[in-house]
């Protein structure tokens, strides 16, 4: 065994040789802080050859070396080299443009957010040849990093892509330690479909890590925009400032370089292809063919009918055009062995231009009111009314011959390179034959100065303009029609000057020929856009190239210009070139004259808080000519209808929102955090005064300012470090535009049940009292998950209906305490629980409505001189109208009404004293009438003196009759006692008075009065009735 081994390795010491220069590669390491690395040589081939003193490392002080374009760095030598033919260099430039696979400086990780989702498996990033794709869904991140090392100052520069809406892509900046630079940090904006934007930042000197973020912002705003899963695509990569490269780079299979210090290689053109390190492109055969920059040939295949398509030629000076046929670029078929090009058809005549228009080329229509020379007076398309007749203004296209200027056509693809695929064809404008998959064709319409209105001489740079509506019969109409073998999409979009944009129609698929009518709600300025794409994906290459869509008319009416495509005559006479006009707020109406007993023309008042829409020219109806305000809006000059300041609702409560109502109002979501590390919050800009907008704007990135206008818009707000305007934002989103009504809780039970139940779901407490007025906007954006729309809803809530020590704890300036806080749903704080509905609560005492005269408590204050002070006090749950006097002075009376009552109680009683006292006295006199009547009674004498007593009466005074046992007889009878001592035996002894014993009564002249001697005095009964008296020796 010794011995074997012993020759097997003296054989390989034998046979082993020394490794020559050719078989060595350089290799370097990585530069330390004094800009020195090493540099060593090792075998291409691993166990080749041995190494040997050529091997050695050797320290090399060219870190810092740079080589121009077109060169390379030589390490042995340290001299910059010139690349040769089929090679080319960058000098300190590295890029990526071909994305076959990923380069090995590029990595990228996919991280989760605060829950496992199994999709995230399916994100990342991938090379798709021409573009590098980033895709992620909800609750994940993918991140593309890649690390450089620069010698000096560079730039980055890439173009990227990112259509949809709720993608959130970051672009970042670190260094070696994973530290964010400062103001390392940029937010990349949307392209939109078709397009590609590039980029270009500041890269310091040093080891640094570049890193590309994507994910979704959220699951509303996701669901808002459709639920497509964001996807970033990444064209190309360019660093400069990087250690130059010491080696040539061959250009790559597909294209060539021709010639020594090339920065760059060229792609083959069509029908070529090259290798590797070529320095020209070689042609490929008559029956092959090859797209720009292949690297080999295809058979061509047979030419069929599919492969070419018609056109006409511009209209020659005898007004002749013809039809012929080419081949639809790029030719690619072998028409020796199919079909050729048909023949030209004969030459035919030209049709005129559309009314309105006149030809001002072979192949353009231009406007009659563009032009006042007299070749278009002498057009027969341009119209000439007669005097007693005013224009029709408006477009009408119906034939295409030549191309109408208003018109713009337009080609592009995802790269931004043009493309023409609109053909003229007599009776149709035709588009998308021979378009590929990834162009879009559109035809642009634009009307800058919008629709006539009721009011025709009304502002159109106003901002109120938008709110009036045209007049009646305001329309765009096209008739078209769409063939498609593959999927292919045909959409009308309107586009306002505002920026503003919303779909109107698409129809997808094979359509037949169809008219389509939209219905222009507002008059401002606009422009319509048609777009005709093929998204599907073929079965073959000819299987879509005839997809195409056929334009027949395009009709615009009452358009505001000075283009008349017709004539009417007026009602009333002409004034000023146009139809005389009713007053302000009325309009022409048929009515029957009572009098005469036949119609006549009139003009009539639109009814109460209703706009008049209709023109002079025509008699309406009054739902033609009227349009009544939506609630909450009030008519202002009878033509345009804004925000009511001082709403009534159906209960009949007053709110006064004129402090409130015309303000710019701002309110921002929680701050929430980026996979980076960067804050971002969503900003609501709010304006309720219709006719009036707010902006939100996007200008994070190094791009051009872009903004939107709505009357509540929201943008993401960025807090990026130095940044040049102060603040970031970006993806304005308009939320509303138009507002739709107003309506308080309590309009009815059911919708106060609904609007409860929203509250209580975004986390506010319900509307118990019904006074809540709640303000509905809706906006014209759609999306695959809002075909309606969406909707935003601001509920003004009296702050004094509310736990008030709750609100003062949120108080943090004096405006918030003057117009309250505008809120965000505590369940959805991103003011949106299901990506179309926003609701936003407003606690504020301009919402409490106005105190009415039986809501005040009156305070009365004390009398004076027949005046008081009253003192008004108002309940929590209104408002005191603005000026009002809360301490008013009224007459009162001198007595108060309790004064007055004791004073009508004492009368009272006096009065019924004084008629007792006067009762008392008149029966006293009367009795002593009697009793003197009796006295000088002569019936009288001998009679007895004393009365009779019953059984058991006592006589209790002097001088009365007394009655004892001893009067009875025996059988029965009464006889009279004998008189007391102190009588004589005549009877009673009467005495005078007091009164008549006085001294006065002596001095009037009466001396005395003799004592009268009455006999005694007895009833027959004891009955009150019998007055007779009983004389001596009678039985009673």
């Amino acid at each position: 065994m010794f011995v074997l081994l012993f020759v097997i390795c003296l054989q390989r010491y034998i046979c082993a040789q020394s490794c020559r220069e050719d078989d060595l590669v350089i290799k370097s390491t990585e530069c330390d802080i004094s800009g020195n690395r090493w540099l060593f040589k090792i075998p291409k081939i691993d166990g080749k050859c041995d190494l040997n003193e050529k091997s050695i490392p050797k320290k090399v002080n060219n870190c810092y070396k740079t080589c121009p374009t077109g060169m390379h760095l030589d390490l042995l030598s340290q001299d910059c080299e010139i690349c040769p033919p089929g090679t080319y260099s960058k000098g300190d430039t590295f890029e990526v443009t071909k994305w076959d696979t990923m380069p090995e400086v590029l990595s990228f990780d996919v991280t989760y957010g605060n829950s496992y989702n199994s999709k995230c498996n399916l994100t990342g990033w991938s090379p798709q040849g021409k573009y590098l794709l980033g895709k992620t869904t909800a609750n994940c991140a993918v991140t593309l990093s890649m690390k450089v090392y620069n010698l000096k100052p560079g730039t980055i520069t890439f173009t990227y892509q990112i259509e949809e809406y709720g993608a959130m892509a970051f672009f970042t900046m670190r260094n070696e330690r994973c530290s964010q630079l400062p103001g390392g940090s940029y937010l990349l904006r949307l392209t939109g479909p078709y397009a590609y934007e590039t980029l270009t930042f500041s890269v310091p000197v040093g080891h640094n890590i570049l890193q590309w973020y994507l994910f979704v912002e959220n699951v509303y705003v996701q669901q808002l925009y459709g639920l497509k899963d964001p996807e970033i695509h990444i064209k190309e990569i360019r660093l400069t400032g990087t250690p130059p490269v010491t080696t040539c780079i061959p250009c790559a299979a597909g294209s060539f370089g021709a010639h020594a210090k090339s920065g760059h290689c060229e792609l083959c053109p069509r029908d070529t292809y090259s290798d590797e390190r070529a320095v020209s492109c070689t042609p490929c055969p008559d029956h092959e063919f090859s797209g720009t920059g292949s690297s080999a040939c295809s058979p061509r295949p047979v030419c069929v009918k599919d492969d070419y398509t018609s056109y006409w030629t511009p209209c020659d000076k005898n007004q002749m055009t013809q039809r012929r046929w080419k081949w639809i670029e790029p030719k690619i078929c072998d028409e020796i062995r199919g079909v050729k090009l048909p023949e030209p058809d004969n030459p035919t005549q030209c049709h005129k231009c559309p009314v309105g228009t006149f030809p001002l080329k072979d192949d353009v229509c231009e406007l009659c009111s563009a032009d006042k020379t007299e070749e278009s007076s002498n057009s027969e398309s341009c119209v000439k009314c007669p005097s007693d007749q005013v224009p029709i203004y408006g477009f009408r296209f119906d034939n295409w011959c030549r191309m109408p200027s208003v018109l713009k056509t337009n080609c592009r693809n995802f790269f931004g390179v043009k493309c023409d695929v609109w053909e003229r064809d007599m009776t149709s404008l035709r588009g998308g034959v021979g378009m590929h998959m990834d162009e879009v064709a559109t035809l642009e319409f634009p009307i800058p100065n919008g629709f006539i209105t009721a009011s025709p001489d009304a502002n159109v740079g106003s901002t109120l303009t938008f709110l009036q509506s045209p007049i009646p019969n305001t329309f765009v109409r096209i008739e078209f029609e769409t063939a498609c073998r593959s999927r292919c999409q045909f959409s009308m979009k309107q586009a306002f000057l505002a920026g503003n944009e919303q779909i109107i129609s698409t129809w997808i698929g094979t359509t037949a020929r169809k008219n389509f009518t939209f219905r222009v709600r507002e008059a401002s300025g606009t422009k319509f856009i048609w777009t005709f794409d093929k998204s599907g994906v073929p079965s073959s290459y000819n299987s879509a190239v005839q997809d195409h869509v056929k334009i027949y008319q395009i009709e615009a009416t009452n358009v505001k210009n000075s283009n008349p495509i017709g004539c009417q005559k007026c009602l009333n006479g002409i004034e000023d070139g146009r139809c005389k006009r009713c007053p302000p707020g009325l309009y022409y109406a048929l009515k029957f004259d009572e009098i005469k007993k036949l119609n006549v023309i009139n003009c009539t008042k639109c009814p109460d808080n209703s706009v008049v829409v209709a023109d002079a020219s025509n008699l309406h109806t009054v739902d033609e000519a009227c349009r009544r305000c939506e609630s909450g809006t009030i008519a202002t000059n009878d033509s345009i209808c804004m925000t009511d300041t001082r709403p009534t609702t159906p209960s009949g409560f007053q709110y006064d929102l004129s402090d409130v109502i015309d303000k710019v109002h701002t309110v921002s979501s929680p701050k929430m955090f980026t996979p980076s590390g960067t804050a971002y919050s969503h900003e609501f800009r709010i304006n309720m005064a219709y006719g009036k907008t707010v902006q939100c704007v996007e200008n994070s990135s190094i791009l051009d300012q872009y903004t939107v206008q709505a009357l509540i818009c929201r943008h993401t707000n960025l807090e990026l470090e130095n940044h040049k305007l102060g603040k970031a934002y970006s993806k304005p989103t308009r939320l509303a535009d138009r507002l739709v009504r107003m309506v308080p809780s309590n309009t009815t039970p059911e919708f106060w049940q609904e609007i409860n139940a929203n509250l209580t779901k975004a986390g506010w407490d319900e509307d118990k009292t019904g006074n809540d007025l709640h303000y509905i906007f809706t906006s014209d954006d759609h999306s695959s998950n809002c075909p309606l729309g969406r909707t935003s809803v601001i509920t003004l809530r009296c702050v004094f209906t509310q736990e008030i020590g709750k609100f003062m704890s949120q108080i943090q300036d004096i405006p918030d305490y003057i117009y309250g806080k505008i809120e965000l749903p505590p369940a959805c704080p991103d003011g949106t629980c299901d990506g179309c509905n926003y609701h936003f609560l407003w606690l504020t005492m301009y919402a409490c409505r106005m105190c009415r005269e039986n809501d005040y408590e009156r305070i009365l204050g004390e009398c004076v001189y027949g005046y008081r002070k009253v003192h008004l006090r108002a309940p929590w749950e209104c408002r005191i109208e603005p000026g009002r006097n809360l301490t008013v002075i009224e007459t009162c009376p001198i007595l108060s009404k309790a004064q007055i009552a004791a004073i009508f109680l004492t009368t009272f009683v006096l009065v019924i004293l004084g008629l007792i006292i006067f009762v008392c006295y008149r029966r006293n006199k009367t009795l002593e009438y009697k009793y003197m009547k009796l006295v000088q009674s002569t019936s009288g004498k001998n009679q007895v003196t004393s009365c009779a007593l019953d059984d058991n009466e006592v006589d209790i005074s002097g001088g009365n009759i007394y009655y004892t046992d001893e009067n009875y007889n025996k059988m029965g009878g009464v006889h009279i006692k004998s008189s007391p001592s102190y009588t004589n035996s005549s009877g009673v002894v009467l005495e005078p008075n007091e009164f008549l014993q006085g001294e006065h009564f002596a001095q009037a002249g009466f001396k005395g009065l003799p004592k009268v001697n009455l006999p005694p005095i007895i009833f027959k009964t004891k009955g009150d009735t019998d007055r007779d008296i009983l004389t001596e020796n009678d039985e009673a």
